[in-house]
C-alpha cells in the first residue's frame, strides 16, 4: 500500500555516500520496498546529449553490488523517470521539476524514500 504522504527525495551521486544513506535506512528499519534509487540514463532518451551521457555513465557500476539488494534501482530515460516519481507519490509538476533539476546539476540520481519519519539522512549542502 502506498502512503498518501509525499516521499522524501534527495539528490545524489551514484557513490559511496549513496550506499551509506541506504545502509542507514536499512539499519533504521526501512526495507527495499521503501527505498528507490532513480538514475537518469540519457542514453535511453535516444537524444544527442553526449556530455550528459558521459556524466551519468561513469560511476554507475561503482555502488550497484552494495545496494541492489537493499533498494530498488531504476535506470531509465527521462519520461520513465518522471512517471516513476509520479507512481511514488509526486505530482506531474513535482516530478518534472525534480527531473529538470537533476539534468541541470552534477548529481546522477535521486534517492527516494517512502514515509521517512526520522532525521536519518543528512541533507545535501
Amino acid at each position: 500500500m502506498i502512503s498518501a504522504a509525499k516521499p522524501f527525495v534527495k539528490f545524489h551521486r551514484y557513490d559511496q555516500e549513496l550506499v551509506s544513506d541506504i545502509q542507514a535506512l536499512n539499519s533504521s528499519g526501512y526495507h527495499k520496498d521503501d527505498i528507490w534509487v532513480l538514475k537518469w540514463n540519457p542514453d535511453k532518451n535516444h537524444s544527442n546529449q553526449r556530455g550528459n551521457y558521459y556524466k551519468y555513465s561513469t560511476h554507475f557500476e561503482d555502488a550497484v553490488g552494495d545496494i541492489d539488494s537493499k533498494a530498488h534501482i531504476f535506470d531509465n530515460g527521462g519520461e520513465e523517470l518522471r512517471t516513476r516519481l509520479e507512481k511514488l507519490g509526486l505530482t506531474k509538476d513535482e516530478a518534472s521539476a525534480l527531473f529538470r533539476e537533476l539534468q541541470e546539476s552534477d548529481y546522477t540520481c535521486l534517492l527516494v524514500v517512502r514515509d521517512l519519519k526520522d532525521n536519518i539522512l543528512k541533507m545535501s549542502d
